[in-house]
């Protein structure tokens, strides 16, 4: 039993001292071994980065690489350990490398209308660059000729693309018509005959000269003008410098009136101005509660006068130089100034 205790014992003092002499061996080997505060690798180019490690003895582990805007392409993006880390020789470095910024395939912009092209860049990732106009027979106006960059390339996402856009045919050029002293609608109609455009109608009073005829216009006549010429007007109107809409030329309004009720056919007599001298447009029996429809032009200043049974009953005054504030339709002037009726002649009543 003593021997065995004995030998129990020189056993256990033996395992100590060699655990011991292991553990101080290998902190021994540890500190001595160097240790190295980890530089800043971050946006630095790969081929440098992997230099510095090795050089101090460090070795550099690639992870992956991702797109990055700030970090160019082939940079690092991270790193771990991260830098000012102290770290001994011999270990491993994760880093991410940067594919640089992301590109996106330009779309095909050719032969779209502009305002679709923008649609397009916009949801592709692209910005609208310089945009130029010309003249092309092939591409209808307002759609694109050409970009750049080209179709289906790959350009930096929020990059420019450059737009060439059509303005139409080119225009054949021609000599400005002679429409002084002519009235407006017919003015304007021999312009629409010329294919070209009204850009702008001006009033002006003179007494001398009839109301609404072109008192003066711009290019004069006998100018080289062409379908992109814009094209001013002086019409001469009781106000001065009153401003028209020149799209009221190509507008009709409808002007009803009812009959008031009864039993017996009423006469109506409708006259206007609306074509220069005072004509009839009614001048008939009609029944009671009808209605007296009259399409007017809304460019043309116009008075109708309403006479029902030989009696007056109306003038509607439609004035398009006058603007409605806040639809900016046409306002219709009612008023009932004194009238002479003229007697009907024989044989022009229609029963």
């Amino acid at each position: 039993m003593k021997s065995f205790l004995k030998y129990t014992l020189i056993f256990s003092m033996v395992f100590c001292m060699a655990g011991t002499i292991a553990y101080y061996s290998v902190r021994v080997f540890t500190q001595s071994a160097d240790e190295i505060i980890l530089p800043e690798l971050t946006g630095k180019n790969i081929i440098y980065v992997l230099e510095t490690l090795t050089s101090m003895g460090l070795n550099a582990k690639l992870h992956g690489t991702l797109y990055d805007d700030k970090i160019p392409r082939h940079n690092v993006i991270s790193q771990d350990p991260k830098p000012g880390a102290t770290i001994k020789k011999g270990r491993d470095v994760i880093i991410y490398i940067s594919k640089g910024p992301k590109e996106n395939s330009v779309p095909d912009l050719r032969q779209i209308p502009f305002k679709q092209a923008l649609i397009l860049l916009e949801k592709n990732e692209f910005k609208k660059g310089y945009v130029s106009f010309t003249y092309s027979s092939k591409t209808p106006k307002d759609y694109i000729i050409e970009q750049y960059p080209v179709p289906f390339s790959f350009a930096l996402k929020e990059s420019f693309c450059h737009l060439l856009v059509s303005r139409g045919a080119n225009p054949i050029g021609m000599v400005m018509p002679d429409i002084k002293g002519l009235r407006l609608e017919k003015a304007a109609a021999i312009i629409k005959n010329h294919n070209l455009h009204i850009s702008e109608i001006i009033s002006k009073k003179d007494l001398n000269k009839d109301k609404g005829t072109i008192l003066s216009f711009t290019p004069h006549y006998g100018s080289y003008v062409t379908g992109d010429t814009p094209i001013t007007l002086v019409v001469n109107s009781p106000e001065n410098n009153k401003i028209m809409d020149p799209d009221k030329l190509s507008r009709v309004i409808l002007v009803t009136y009812s009959l008031g009720p009864g039993f017996l056919k009423q006469h109506v007599k409708v006259e206007t101005d609306m074509f220069g001298p005072i004509i009839d447009l009614y001048n008939e029996y009609m029944k009671p509660g009808e209605d007296i429809n009259i399409l007017v032009p809304s460019g043309i200043h116009t008075e109708i006068n309403i006479f029902i049974d030989h009696r007056f009953e109306k003038t509607i005054i439609i004035d398009p130089w006058k603007e409605d504030n806040n639809t900016g339709d046409m306002n219709l002037w009612e008023s009932l100034p004194l009238q002479f009726y003229q007697p009907i002649l024989p044989g022009s009543v229609k029963n």
